[in-house]
């Protein structure tokens, strides 16, 4: 789809929807007041799924003229409207269209959508509300529906009477109206106008709701849910909410620019950051401190403060186009972790943010940045090929965790200081107005006195990252660092390493100690002196690249694990960039073997993130190894046991809810890697029993999905009639996931089957996450294949990107030359070829650099395992 022409920028949206609940439509009307920047006979704006009834243009008060007919352009969801008389540079006219559409169902559909529900006693309720991000207002009203045309908004909503609307402004009146024709009653509810705002943030939501509301700050901040859903749940988030806009006003030095701000809770809902009306699913709101996991809190926690920093960050100011999409959501993601980092600093949350983590439903931060920027179909943080028709796959972990990771690398590069004083110089002068890169590069350059755009170029231009290969000089007590592209599955090509990147080093000493904090590596090679015995780079692993030591320092590192004063973050990032190097195709002499011995070297002293990772990067390995040899799997099993028995916590089953969150972090992932095993698995048959007994607190919710988990085999049609039927949405998720690890032939099939049955009540990511799961063990990995080939045809209404995720998965542990074969001949013969080839090309690679792993080091593995007894 082609950009609007910029001929006529909006000023003023006057906007009046009708809804017809019942019948799933709606009509209205829209004026939106124009400024001409040139001379024209023509205006074009968005309309997609609407029919437009009627279209004027207001040239002055007593100039009014019907346009008869309009043009429109379903590709590119545009409709035309031809001026008899053109429009002159400078002056203003007024369109004025009406127009009806439809309510969809909720599928993550642009537009309005439903969603249904059940209330306390059990009947079918209906709530409604709107997501136009990215490109969904024009599905509701003709309109300039890119991010550029901000422009303020009046809005009036004509519902049932019985109902709320919750809209972006607080309510400026509300009526009671009645219609002869059709004999009822309606309600009409008018807002306040909106200050310039693009199309996509504005939201309208409506349902029978309850709140809770805090007068804690200057406006006034509610949250909303769906009667019958335990509003009385969502007191602390809602304190957590004001605390940390609070922290945000402090930080941006701005304080919050609407009247009120709402977080609305709806059922099977995402997160939307509409300005001033956020809404989010259920789970992020309405949390049971009884029924909620200690992780799952603060996930919650953390996409709370993400969606409260688009305020400021993509809402006050937003970018100029999406293919800046990144000073949203990656701002957003930084701000987020510094804020849950401030409220709650013994979470350690920017460990979280470094640490992998094995849980197949779990976010994947900065692992997942360095994961996904490591392939060749990898895009720039700053993305000029932005297209609208594509634009869903721009909302991927490159512009998320990766942005969140450069900008914690630069604001320990210029300061946090420094930093934070850009930012609020950057906000300020875009308030209510637009942005691009260069303008967050100027304003830091101004407070940091450095050329922050020549730092960045390559870090925020470019795909990828860089590897630094070490090799020391033990006479000269010399290091010298040479930087390359790292590709995790494929070899480069001179063209692909170009990129010389401004690596900050931070090095570090075993003192503790950080020395030269500013050295920036800004060529290709270069030597430092340092301390041999003690160094370290990337300390923190504040940096985003990979180090490759010689075989001999990581070796020095793995026998001092308990007696080297490095932080956590330097742990993970050891381990983290050794497993990234085993399994490439560099060639180096470090093998799976090295990073086993390495990986038995942690005792229990290390923080609990530390061996997450260790788990993380020992699933990544014994998935590779699946289709190996069954002896190289049992082994691989039995060493993984015995870190598990070795170093897991007493009694990790017994969880309480005023333990510290470490603590029942710590336990509940010893308890999910140990339930193949006996000391935990009969007694997670016990706890399920005295559950479905009817003992609702007989599973902590911190190992509910674990021992759903373990006793699935044994279990499974029990615990899919728990998904089946629970109302709490984490539970449901829980429950339905755990299928996943039922690995007998039959079960594995009975999990595939649940994955095309649109009767079945989970949503699309639930079903991922199952898919994810069942990519754990070789029955599962074996027959997703299969699956995914026979299935091809009947995805339905799996979208591009979803059936694309779906090919990642079924192929992720794939690694014989004969399945490398199989996948590439089915790439080649899909029908519309070329809109998977991305996927069947990265999914191709990323088997043949596992195949090749595995045919380099399976002896190795063997004999290590061997030697070793397991």
């Amino acid at each position: 789809m082609a950009r609007l022409p910029k001929n006529v920028v909006p000023s003023h949206y006057d906007l009046d929807l009708n809804l017809d609940l019942e019948g799933l439509t709606f009509h209205g009307s829209v004026s939106v007041h124009l400024d001409a920047c040139e001379e024209t006979s023509s205006i074009v704006l968005h309309a997609r799924e609407l029919k437009i009834t009627n279209t004027q243009i207001e040239y002055s008060p007593v100039e009014i003229v019907q346009i008869p007919e309009i043009e429109y352009n379903t590709d590119q969801q545009t409709i035309t409207i031809s001026l008899s008389k053109p429009l002159t540079a400078g002056s203003k006219a007024t369109i004025h269209q009406s127009f009806h559409g439809t309510i969809k169902e909720n599928g993550r559909t642009p537009g309005f959508a439903w969603t249904g529900y059940k209330d306390a006693k059990g009947e079918k309720k209906r709530a409604y509300s709107t997501s136009f991000e990215p490109v969904g207002a024009r599905c509701v009203f003709p309109c300039f529906d890119e991010p550029e045309f901000k422009a303020t908004v009046s809005s009036t909503v004509t519902i049932n009477q019985d109902l709320t609307c919750v809209s972006n402004m607080d309510v400026r009146s509300s009526e009671l109206t009645h219609s002869e024709s059709e004999g009822q009653i309606s309600k009409r509810v008018a807002f306040s106008t909106m200050p310039k705002t693009p199309t996509y943030l504005i939201c309208f939501v409506i349902g029978d709701f309850d709140f809770v509301e805090s007068t804690k700050l200057k406006f006034r901040v509610r949250v909303y849910a769906v009667k019958g859903a335990k509003i009385q749940h969502a007191s602390n988030m809602l304190n957590i909410a004001t605390d940390a806009l609070g922290h945000y006003e402090h930080i941006f030095g701005l304080e919050y620019p609407l009247p009120k701000l709402d977080l609305i809770a709806l059922p099977d809902a995402g997160a939307l950051e509409n300005w001033g009306c956020i809404v989010f699913g259920e789970r992020w709101l309405l949390l049971d401190p009884e029924i909620t996991a200690a992780k799952s809190l603060q996930m919650a926690v953390e996409t709370l403060c993400h969606e409260l920093a688009h305020q400021w960050f993509g809402n006050l100011v937003t970018m100029g186009w999406w293919d800046d999409l990144w000073l949203n959501e990656a701002f957003a993601e930084w701000a987020g972790f510094t804020v849950v980092d401030k409220m709650f600093p013994e979470w350690k949350y920017w460990l979280h943010f470094v640490a992998a983590d094995p849980d197949p439903e779990a976010m994947a931060f900065y692992q997942g940045a360095l994961d996904i920027d490591s392939t060749p179909g990898a895009h720039p943080v700053y993305n000029p090929t932005a297209s609208p028709d594509r634009m869903h796959e721009l909302f991927d972990n490159i512009t998320y965790m990766k942005g969140a990771a450069l900008l914690r690398m630069l604001s320990n590069f210029l300061g946090t200081d420094v930093f934070v004083d850009g930012i609020r110089r950057y906000l300020k002068e875009h308030a209510f107005g637009n942005a691009k890169t260069k303008d967050l590069w100027t304003s830091l350059a101004a407070t940091s006195g450095k050329d922050v755009a020549r730092t960045m170029q390559e870090w925020t231009a470019c795909a990828g990252y860089p590897i630094l290969m070490v090799s020391e000089d033990d006479a000269k007590s010399t290091i010298t660092l040479e930087q390359h592209r790292y590709f995790q599955a494929i070899e480069m090509t001179p063209k692909e390493d170009k990129n010389i990147y401004h690596v900050p080093l931070n090095f570090q000493t075993n003192t503790g100690s950080q020395s030269e904090d500013s050295a920036l590596l800004t060529s290709r090679k270069e030597t430092y002196q340092v301390d041999l015995e003690t160094y370290k780079l990337n300390a923190g692993q504040i940096g985003l690249y990979r180090v490759s030591y010689p075989l001999s320092r990581f070796q020095e590192f793995g026998k001092r694990t308990s007696r080297f004063n490095l932080d956590s973050e330097d742990w993970v990032g050891l381990i983290s960039d050794s497993y990234a190097l085993i399994s490439s195709c560099l060639d180096i002499p470090m093998t799976t073997a090295d990073l086993l011995n390495f990986l038995s070297s942690f005792t229990k002293d290390h923080h609990f993130l530390v061996w997450r990772q260790i788990f993380f990067v020992l699933g990544k390995i014994r998935q590779a190894f699946l289709f190996s040899s069954p002896k190289t799997r049992t082994a691989l099993q039995n060493f993984h046991k015995h870190l598990v028995l070795a170093n897991s916590p007493e009694e990790v089953w017994k969880i309480g809810s005023k333990d510290p969150i470490h603590v029942q972090n710590e336990k509940a992932m010893f308890y999910a890697q140990g339930i193949r095993y006996e000391h935990l698995k009969a007694g997670s048959e016990k706890l399920f029993d005295e559950f479905k007994a009817g003992n609702e607190k007989a599973l902590n919710p911190n190992i509910r999905k674990h021992v759903f988990q373990a006793v699935v085999n044994d279990r499974y049609e029990s615990v899919l009639e728990i998904a089946r039927t629970t109302r709490d949405p984490e539970m449901r998720t829980d429950a339905f996931v755990s299928l996943g690890y039922a690995d007998s032939p039959e079960l594995v099939q009975e999990s595939l089957r649940l994955l095309t049955q649109v009767s079945e009540p989970f949503s699309g990511l639930e079903k991922w996450f199952l898919l994810n799961a069942l990519q754990t063990h070789y029955a599962g990995a074996d027959a997703s294949w299969t699956w995914l080939k026979e299935k091809w045809d009947n995805f339905g209404r799996v979208d591009r990107v979803g059936i694309c995720r779906y090919v990642a998965s079924c192929t992720g542990s794939l690694s014989t030359a004969e399945q490398l074969e199989e996948v590439k001949a089915f790439g080649l013969g899909v029908e519309n070829q070329e809109k998977f080839k991305k996927a069947f090309e990265e999914a191709t690679s990323g088997i043949e650099a596992r195949m090749k792993w595995v045919e380099r080091d399976h002896a190795g593995v063997e004999r290590w395992l061997e030697g070793h007894g397991f």
